[in-house]
């Protein structure tokens, strides 16, 4: 008989999953050398309900073992549906996790009509950019966060009104 191999679950925000989100994120940052801010910059990751959820948005977790190993959001804007707080841990990339939870976060931008999808994602996020790529998502732009890192991002968009790339 082989081992039970354990796969995460995408769940709904809770309050208890904070804490494990604000880790996860901040493993992140720190594995990329960037600047940790909870009392500005990361501030809506302590105010999940209102920040995403009570916006017409949502917030998910990715859980493994009763740890987040990942999250993804998205903000209602208007014809835009953007993905927001899309993290993996480190331990877990080259799955598919990733995928999966924006697939999560298209089925979401669909459901609730919106024609076009966008990301704004930091230049150094190398995978996440060719998975976007691979998903049919194009680059449309880039920006310079005012963070504290001054970060740089590309931008991405689908157009979700042809139907399922």
């Amino acid at each position: 008989m082989s081992p039970r191999v354990d796969l995460p679950q995408l769940l709904p925000y809770e309050d208890r999953w904070q804490p494990g989100i604000a880790a996860v994120i901040k493993a992140v940052y720190d594995e990329y050398r960037l600047t940790w801010d909870p009392d500005d910059y990361h501030r809506d990751l302590y105010t999940i309900q209102e920040t995403y959820i009570d916006t017409g948005g949502f917030f998910s977790v990715l859980v493994l073992d009763d740890y987040v190993i990942g999250t993804v959001c998205a903000l209602d804007r208007g014809a835009e549906a953007e993905i927001e707080r899309l993290y993996l841990h480190r331990d877990h990339r080259g799955r598919g996790y990733g995928r999966l939870m924006t697939d999560h976060f298209l089925n979401w931008a669909r459901n609730t009509g919106h024609p076009k999808a966008i990301a704004w994602s930091d230049k150094r996020f190398n995978d996440a950019h060719e998975m976007y790529k691979k998903m049919g998502f194009t680059v449309v732009g880039d920006r310079v966060l005012d963070d504290p890192d001054n970060s740089p991002e590309w931008g991405f968009e689908l157009d979700l009104s042809r139907g399922t790339p």
